[in-house]
């Protein structure tokens, strides 16, 4: 189910992330969105047998149930959403092996998703019981990713960059290269995502033009390289509330960013904080919600997904997340300059990005991620 496009497109497309972004990332705080009063037609679609469930368990990144967007679902529906975080789609696969039947949402990414189809794990969606996702930007509804052979098995959550992040008091010069996390001024003062992303970001920065189908040879000079910053590494992060505690008490001036949750998180404290895309580039991801195939509770888990699709709801997942949103009927609500950063007046932006794609050889990747921090 690889879809990747020819190696040749890559360059093009980093550089156009970098011509967008530049120093403009991470430029919303929470708050910064307002409340209005735009209309919202969550409701209305009934359980699997004529009810909906008292709950949903979902399984996701941290942010995505946020009650900031969720509570409004529950006070219309009763339904409460009961959420396990993940810090990595490798998590996500384990706990969805481990306990199936468990959960009935989860948030793949982009490199993931085809995983979970191909072994029969998720189940279709029936976008007519999901309406307001008929206005998601078309990428979303028909990327390779989620839609195979006719049958559409995401809808989007959210989409992004990682970005290198640092704070503006303790960092003087603004970096504009991944290898500054490898400046010895840094000593003890980085963080980064123990997470694939790393092995990908490492391999930009080595100039490597496909990282998602490296070599042996490709794959030990990354381990080399990641195993020569140890000395500057504070903590490898797990999840994006992990990142923003260690800028929070002061224990980092600088790292690899999920993009746009720490930020956010960080400026609403009073944080000086900035996220860039570096010279070298940066990949992006989108995260989709998906049903596994074990759930009985698909009917009400499209009712959650038809609601987080709301323009009131899209605006609030901007605010609280820092990330793109991905339904066109929000593009009005949402402040311009995060309009502008995340070029939602061009379509062609968001589906020309350098999306995570299939590994084939994951396995060897997490094998090095491993050795380099038990190194």
């Amino acid at each position: 189910m690889d879809q990747r496009k020819p190696v040749d497109g890559l360059r093009t497309r980093r550089r156009l992330l970098k011509q967008a972004a530049g120093g403009a990332l991470g430029i919303y705080a929470v708050g910064a969105l307002a409340a209005c009063g735009d209309s919202d037609s969550s409701g209305g679609s009934s359980s699997d047998d004529g009810k909906l469930a008292s709950s949903l368990n979902a399984l996701c990144w941290e942010g995505y149930t946020d009650k900031a967007f969720v509570s409004d679902f529950t006070k219309k529906t009763g339904v409460k959403i009961n959420s396990t975080f993940i810090g990595s789609n490798d998590e996500l696969i384990a706990k969805l092996r481990g306990s199936p039947g468990q959960y009935d949402l989860i948030s793949p990414s982009s490199d993931t998703t085809n995983l979970l189809i191909d072994e029969d794990q998720v189940q279709p969606i029936n976008i007519d019981n999901v309406p307001n996702a008929k206005t998601t930007f078309e990428f979303f509804r028909t990327a390779p990713n989620v839609n195979v052979d006719g049958e559409l098995y995401g809808i989007p959550m959210c989409w992004g960059f990682i970005p290198l992040i640092y704070d503006e008091t303790k960092v003087e010069t603004k970096p504009d290269s991944w290898e500054a996390l490898w400046d010895p001024a840094y000593a003890d003062q980085v963080s980064v995502w123990q997470d694939i992303a790393l092995i990908w970001t490492t391999g930009l920065l080595l100039g490597f033009e496909d990282v998602y189908n490296l070599d042996d040879d490709q794959l030990t000079e990354i381990k080399d390289k990641l195993i020569e910053q140890k000395s500057n590494i504070r903590k490898y992060w797990t999840s994006a509330g992990e990142l923003t505690n260690l800028f929070a008490n002061g224990e980092v001036s600088i790292g690899m960013s999920f993009g746009g949750l720490t930020v956010t998180q960080l400026r609403a404290q009073g944080k000086k904080v900035s996220e860039i895309v570096p010279k070298e580039g940066a990949t992006s991801w989108f995260d989709n919600w998906m049903i596994p195939k074990s759930s009985t509770k698909a009917s009400t888990a499209e009712a959650f997904l038809n609601h987080i699709q709301t323009p009131k709801a899209q605006k609030q997942i901007a605010a609280v997340t820092g990330y793109g949103i991905t339904n066109k009927n929000a593009i009005d609500l949402v402040p311009k300059d995060y309009a502008e950063a995340y070029r939602l007046d061009n379509p062609d932006f968001i589906s020309e990005l350098d999306y995570w794609k299939p590994v084939p050889r994951r396995q060897q990747y997490l094998d090095v991620l491993n050795a380099v921090v038990a190194a």
